[in-house]
């Protein structure tokens, strides 16, 4: 029984064809969702770099107040205690999160670099050259007969700036506006959009424009400045590079599908946090950490013995990998030691008590609590000038929204609804308090 991890740092699911996405082809994670259990609702415990590998890695919530005892549990050492072979390859320029992977043993850990560039040879970015490791390792590992063994491949994703080679970046340049599922053009972009297909550029100036769509202005005065045209540009140049993602990851399908007879091997993908590349809605600035785009990401899980892919509504988040795979090892976690949950009963299609609320929090001062059909954010007041101030200082400032139907908070419902703000409220503070409080 081996299994196989491949987590990207930054992959919204809206530039997924297999979540919805009309205009980005990506057949290599569709392929994955054919065969796989693909959750529509997965979402990350923590938007913070550093923060998001400790659910993984410990299967509990980042978001609650210090005191607790969370880290009793930590992923390679109850793999080591099982006799699990553990080997870790990632990114060298894999964002952050390095505190937590340098308690790894480094006999298990392995870098791998690559490069960006529009004139970079695609075999030479960094998640094909990861992928290529993956490969060398997995040959390796079935050889060896070391088993059980865990294959973490761990990615940056798509980066920042999110420039790939030119045949990649150029790729969905001739999108129309009305072809882009999330975009609905402001007024006055048709026009502007008519005027710049006329534009003839030279070689190096087409460059010139891939460079300057690769990345959203720093500052916030600069982004509310963008036009429609430019920010349509981005997301195309954006979906460039998950293009390349997914032809690398490809790549890993045929080999895991060719070893796939020689040991039962579960397979799961998924992302840390995705990244707000479309103009937001309400929950700009510091509040744009837990935006939508931000905080739901994809996730595949596909186990031995799934004949076809299924798709599934529950609420799930990161925490629930380290139960997952605890299961899938035959390894006993106390549930108390756990936030997460195995996804193994879910896709088996057991009958079970799911997850009726998902903790997002960075651990500081934004915390939000979602459930099927509402969104609360709030944030810690300090002083600062992010938000109307609510309730006095020290309060906390709340934001509600419906979901799914407001995908991307564009209207804030709080004072419509207060009652519900109020009731979100209180669990959300039962799940951020510490560990003995909230038992």
């Amino acid at each position: 029984m081996n299994a196989i991890v491949v987590t990207f740092d930054r992959l919204p699911v809206g530039f997924l064809a297999c979540y919805g996405n009309g205009w980005i082809a990506t057949p290599s994670f569709d392929r994955l969702a054919a065969q796989s259990a693909l959750f529509h609702q997965h979402f990350a415990d923590c938007p913070d770099f550093d923060g998001m590998p400790k659910a993984w890695w410990r299967g509990r919530y980042q978001g609650r107040r210090a005191g607790n005892s969370a880290d009793r549990v930590w992923l390679p050492a109850l793999l080591a205690d099982h006799g699990v072979t553990l080997r870790l390859l990632l990114e060298t320029t894999a964002d952050k999160g390095t505190a937590e992977i340098g308690q790894f043993p480094p006999e298990c850990t392995e870098s791998v670099r690559g490069t960006d560039g529009l004139d970079v040879a695609p075999e030479e970015t960094p998640f094909f050259r990861l992928v290529a490791r993956a490969q060398r390792d997995l040959r390796l590992l079935r050889t060896s007969r070391r088993e059980p063994w865990l294959l973490w491949i761990k990615s940056r994703g798509v980066p920042v700036p999110w420039l790939a080679p030119r045949a990649f970046a150029a790729q969905f340049l001739d999108v129309a506006d009305d072809q882009e599922a999330d975009h609905e053009p402001a007024e006055g972009d048709e026009a502007e959009s008519e005027e710049k297909g006329m534009v003839e550029l030279s070689g190096s100036q087409f460059d010139d424009l891939l460079r300057s769509m690769a990345q959203l202005p720093t500052g916030r005065k600069s982004r509310d400045a963008l036009s429609g045209v430019e920010r349509g540009l981005m997301r195309r140049v954006y979906g460039g590079y998950v293009a390349l993602l997914d032809e690398a990851l490809g790549r890993l399908l045929d080999q895991v599908e060719q070893d796939a007879a020689t040991a039962p091997t579960l397979l799961i993908v998924t992302a840390a946090r995705g990244m707000t590349v479309r103009e937001p809605g309400l929950l700009l600035d510091v509040w744009e950490q837990l935006a939508e785009e931000t905080v739901h990401t994809p996730l595949f899980v596909r186990p031995v013995g799934m004949s076809r892919g299924v798709r599934r509504q529950e609420l799930v988040q990161t925490v629930d990998l380290l139960p997952t795979l605890a299961e899938w090892f035959g390894i006993n976690v106390s549930a108390t030691a756990l936030d997460g949950k195995s996804l193994l009963p879910l896709i088996r299609g057991e009958k079970g008590e799911p997850r009726s609320r998902a903790l997002i929090a960075d651990g500081q001062r934004l915390a939000g609590i979602r459930t099927s059909e509402y969104y609360l954010v709030t944030q810690q007041a300090d002083g600062d000038d992010c938000g109307e101030k609510e309730g006095g200082e020290g309060s906390d400032r709340r934001r509600l929204f419906a979901k799914p139907e407001d995908l991307w908070e564009t209207n804030d419902i709080a004072a419509q609804s207060p009652d519900m703000v109020d009731q979100l409220a209180v669990q959300l503070a039962e799940l951020v308090a510490d560990e003995e409080q909230s038992a």
